[in-house]
């Protein structure tokens, strides 16, 4: 493509993003400074179309971007603007809290991440059956009853309360757990159940209702399958695409879908962001929409993805830049947990 035809295709969709309107020739001529007549941006459009960069809308005279012209714009043209400093000191703040559970990391990212950039916002987190043991801690609250505390391999700390017996101190308690951490460091929590009736034997199997109790408690966290956090679903209502009770309908019940949300993140890039725009998205209910994702890690390991969806007509160039900032923000934060 050569320049000229670049430099329309670029102040088109980007003109298109901001009003939603169709665009013509002499929108075009009329708010920038091309340095050519409208009659021939009108002809360079009509290219555009034939090689199917461009749609022309039934109702309008002026034209719109294909899924071909968005994926050229986001690959070729797009300028990622940088972030305000106090946009910036703003998603640092929102993880310095010392809160360090799997449900609040969800929730914080989705609400932070829809509330900057007025787009629904879904944050995928590991299976916990799925992680690793690394430690396991009793913390004694008060007498017959402590917090079982399990961190993962992930950067994420899960806890439940847990009976245990009166005689059994703190110190015991600490004993207990550092042996059990020794022995059980790198099981799966999906695993947790039977490794830990192979362990014990003599003395330990005195406190067999303690056990059951841990078992259970470990059951408890493997079946806690909240892997999908969302917020801003009502920002949908601020775009007109989504007005359309159907299509409304069609993107709500994709949010509820874990197994379309698994198929739209499997075999996905573990670096950088990436963008997934109309027919490139697998599920049909989304189609008419976009897609930014980026992963987040622990250490060089993908944990989770958080996804901002929108109408096509997305700015692409603030959600990239967004996104890049929350996903090294929150990769940080958990290296820390």
């Amino acid at each position: 493509m050569d320049g000229r035809k670049q430099r329309v295709l670029e102040l088109l969709v980007e003109d298109y993003v901001n009003t939603g309107e169709p665009v013509g020739s002499r929108t075009l001529s009329r708010k920038y400074q091309l340095g050519v007549s409208p009659a021939t941006i009108r002809n360079e459009m009509a290219d555009l179309e034939v090689e199917g960069y461009l749609e022309h809308p039934h109702t309008s005279s002026g034209r719109v971007p294909s899924d071909k012209g968005y994926r050229y714009y986001v690959d070729q043209l797009l300028e990622r603007p940088g972030l305000d400093r106090s946009l910036i000191q703003w998603i640092q703040d929102s993880y310095r809290a010392r809160v360090r559970e799997l449900t609040w990391f969800m929730h914080q990212t989705a609400k932070l991440v829809s509330d900057i950039t007025a787009y629904p916002t879904l944050v995928i987190a590991p299976r916990v059956s799925d992680a690793r043991l690394m430690e396991l801690s009793l913390v004694p609250m008060r007498p017959g009853l402590a917090v079982l505390v399990l961190r993962m391999d992930s950067g994420l700390i899960e806890s439940q309360t847990i009976a245990v017996p009166t005689e059994l101190l703190g110190s015991d308690l600490a004993a207990m757990a550092a042996e059990l951490s020794r022995g059980l460091h790198g099981v799966a929590v999906r695993d947790l159940e039977n490794a830990i009736w192979r362990r014990l034997k003599g003395d330990l199997m005195r406190h067999r209702q303690f056990w059951e109790e841990m078992v259970q408690r470990l059951i408890e966290v493997a079946d806690d399958e909240e892997r999908v956090a969302v917020s801003g679903t009502r920002n949908m209502l601020n775009y007109p695409e989504f007005r359309d009770v159907d299509r409304l309908a069609r993107v709500l019940g994709f949010f509820e879908k874990e197994a379309e949300i698994d198929r739209l993140v499997s075999g996905r890039s573990p670096v950088g962001i990436e963008v997934m725009i109309g027919a490139e998205l697998p599920s049909l209910d989304i189609q008419d929409c976009s897609v930014v994702t980026a992963a987040y890690r622990v250490g060089r390991k993908v944990v989770g993805r958080v996804l901002v969806l929108g109408p096509r007509r997305m700015h692409y160039g603030r959600v990239i830049a967004v996104l890049e900032t929350v996903s090294e923000e929150l990769s940080r934060a958990l290296e820390w947990a």
